[in-house]
């Protein structure tokens, strides 16, 4: 068996039932613009993780990484709250990333950019209890209005099982 590694064949892409694969190590493999925006990504992240350990605990995960250089760092909030207590650290992070990288950004800008979340599932009406369900009843028998009656009958059925 050779201990070379399977080389990829664009012309016979492997098959994956159901899942994505990563492109990532593909791509990084060749030369080119995509490999060098790649590994800008990949020290960015290794970068934010040493500088996530730089700040309290709470901090951690709440802040992303965006750029750092000697005239900027900009970091990337998932809040407004998480947003102004960076601000607040920002000469912390200004001396963390100093400590880290041996450059002090003149600056620290903070963005907020919420996390994309996926779309809340609705949930339908709860069931009412049984003195809710005979109140609505009540309110029913005392109707002159026919579709009122018949309203409140139907939602007073939602208390039943």
């Amino acid at each position: 068996m050779s201990s070379e590694p399977k080389r990829f064949n664009p012309g016979n892409p492997p098959r994956r039932a159901g899942k994505l694969h990563r492109l990532a190590p593909r791509l990084a493999e060749r030369p080119g613009p995509l490999h060098a925006v790649i590994d800008h990504a990949r020290t960015l992240d290794g970068l934010n993780r040493r500088l996530q350990r730089a700040l309290p605990a709470e901090m951690r995960g709440q802040w992303q990484l965006a750029r750092l250089d000697e005239a900027e760092m900009v970091v990337v909030a998932g809040s407004s709250a998480w947003a102004t207590r960076l601000r607040y650290l920002g000469r912390a992070l200004q001396d963390a990333a100093e400590r880290q990288v041996g450059l002090r950004p003149a600056r620290v800008t903070v963005r907020i950019a919420p996390a994309a979340t996926s779309p809340r599932r609705l949930q339908g009406p709860g069931a009412l209890s049984e003195r809710a369900s005979a109140s609505l009843r009540s309110a029913a028998a005392s109707s002159d209005d026919p579709r009122l009656r018949e309203a409140l009958e139907r939602l007073a059925g939602r208390g039943e099982d």
